[in-house]
């Protein structure tokens, strides 16, 4: 096969794992691969305490840097609408997900951007992996989040409108990035002003 980052052909190696149990095979080259930086497990995001999202999310975990391969990629899934290349980080997101227990809940892009962009990066990167989700949230702002800073977006007024039940239950959300942290509190908070009684996050990239 073909690497869907560089376009060379590789041939990924069976694993015991892979004869006995499901494993999604890697679609990008170890080349490819290694240029992606993990990151520590658990974000600090101390910063919201005193403000109105203290509290409205229990913990973040972000998964890679941002880095010059995974701004590369960014570039190319979401701007240049690669869809194939949501399956690159299938594996991973897959192996972090099985470790946690919630309804997995993707923040939404608005209806006009994804109109523009053609499909939901977030939700296509979950479908790769095969995780299953919930829509409950709907994004009401239409300007560029990515252009503010993280007082900007606080001030902002409301992101989000949940769309379905919210029960008293835990919630995951997952994004693509964290920069500011602003767009998943504000999206935790939307949660637990309706009865959720834990919102965590994943992100595949920490900003």
């Amino acid at each position: 096969m073909n690497c869907l980052i560089c376009g060379s052909p590789f041939q990924s190696a069976p694993t015991w794992k892979s004869l006995i149990l499901y494993e999604i095979q890697p679609n990008a080259c170890t080349r490819c691969l290694i240029k992606f930086q993990k990151t520590d497990h658990a974000i600090d995001f101390s910063d919201f305490q005193g403000t109105v999202y203290e509290g409205m999310v229990d913990e973040v975990t972000g998964l890679y840097t941002y880095n010059a391969a995974m701004k590369n990629y960014l570039h190319q899934y979401k701007f240049m609408q690669d869809v194939a290349l949501s399956q690159v980080f299938a594996e991973q997101l897959r192996h972090v997900f099985n470790q946690t227990e919630g309804i997995i809940v993707p923040i939404p892009m608005h209806p006009e951007k994804k109109r523009i962009r053609t499909f939901a990066q977030v939700d296509e990167l979950l479908k790769s992996a095969g995780i299953p989700f919930q829509h409950l949230l709907t994004k009401i702002a239409t300007s560029e989040q990515g252009k503010k800073s993280r007082k900007e977006r606080l001030e902002a007024s409301t992101l989000f409108e949940v769309i379905g039940k919210v029960e008293a239950k835990t919630y995951i959300l997952f994004d693509d990035i964290y920069t500011t942290g602003a767009t998943i509190h504000q999206a935790g908070k939307a949660l637990k002003d309706l009865g959720a009684t834990k919102v965590e996050a994943i992100t595949l990239i920490k900003g």
